[in-house]
């Protein structure tokens, strides 16, 4: 998601944004095919939210913020531990009176489900979303607040990214139930469940909006998406699209969790939480008012070309890698 988000603010034709970005190891891959695209428009600050060092480096002087924190690259992961890496973000920016900070979200499984699935990956940033609205509070306001959460945060609460399909959901090359060679796509989601999903450019090109018209943005918070297909639709756009034959198998829950995935009662309750229909909605026509080229599953497959092979997606998360 950072990568998208510096994507589009390099890209953004408006505006001549610098980025600086807080990381671990500037000498990684990643860091380096960055820095070789944009140049001098990219610094590097070296920091960790797990201690919190360099935030306040990276924060210094800044004009804007945007923090996706990561519950994988947690050595212990836990709500709590990536609550606390949100705060820090929110705070050092706070500190240094940033203009805009952008926090990025996802749905509150727990609260929505009334504790019937909880999604510790999603519950994690939501309580940091939460923090951010009592901030924003007459009530905190009258207490001691100046009016920056009030004025100048922002939160953007995402979907699963349709680039999933290029990692932890990879189709597997097999023979179909109609005897054709093709792709299984699996997943314990439902038939007739839907699958929200957003692609991470469209992720980076709402949070450049923001970061355009901080005045419109600031105290406000934006549920996006672009596409909700079950997942037996989504297959079948990938068949019409590419000419690949394809089909959705669905695994019962106790097969998905005996499986070699990682964290896989995490990402199974997450299934759960959109098979019972707990996510908040989206107002797809209202979110492309905003942002015109929002790509659906079919826009994003036209796009990009991809015909089921593996992607670099997640930069650690969870494949444990």
């Amino acid at each position: 998601m950072g990568r998208a988000v510096v994507d589009s603010l390099l890209n953004d034709k408006t505006t001549d944004w610098a980025v600086r970005i807080l990381t671990r190891d500037p000498e990684s891959a990643r860091a380096q095919a960055m820095k070789a695209r944009a140049g001098e428009r990219l610094e590097f600050v070296v920091g960790d939210l797990e201690d919190g060092s360099g935030l306040d480096d990276a924060m210094k002087g800044a004009y804007g913020a945007f923090a996706n924190t990561n519950f994988w690259a947690a050595g212990e992961k836990s709500v709590t531990r990536e609550r606390t890496h949100g705060l820090r973000a929110l705070e050092a920016a706070k500190r240094a009176d940033v203009e805009l900070f952008v926090h990025s979200s996802l749905d509150a499984a727990a609260n929505l489900s009334d504790g019937a699935v909880p999604v510790p990956h999603y519950d994690a940033k939501a309580s940091v979303e939460h923090e951010i609205d009592w901030r924003r509070s007459d009530e905190f306001f009258r207490q001691d607040d100046d009016g920056w959460y009030s004025n100048n945060t922002a939160v953007l609460v995402t979907e699963p990214y349709i680039e999933n399909f290029q990692s932890i959901f990879l189709p597997e090359a097999g023979t179909l139930s109609d005897g054709r060679e093709g792709l299984i796509f699996r997943g314990p989601l439902a038939g007739d469940a839907p699958w929200p999903m957003v692609a991470l450019d469209d992720i980076g090109a709402f949070a450049q909006i923001m970061f355009s018209d901080p005045g419109k943005w600031g105290g406000r918070t934006l549920r996006i998406g672009s596409d909700a297909p079950t997942l037996p639709e989504a297959v079948s756009t990938f068949e019409k699209v590419t000419g690949i034959p394809a089909e959705y198998a669905a695994p019962s829950d106790a097969d998905f969790l005996a499986s070699d995935l990682p964290n896989a009662h995490d990402v199974l309750n997450n299934f759960l939480f959109y098979r019972h229909g707990h996510a908040h909605p989206r107002d797809y026509d209202a979110l492309r008012s905003i942002h015109p080229g929002l790509r659906s599953f079919e826009t994003w497959l036209r796009e990009t070309g991809w015909r089921g092979d593996a992607g670099d997606v997640q930069k650690d998360a969870i494949s444990g890698d």
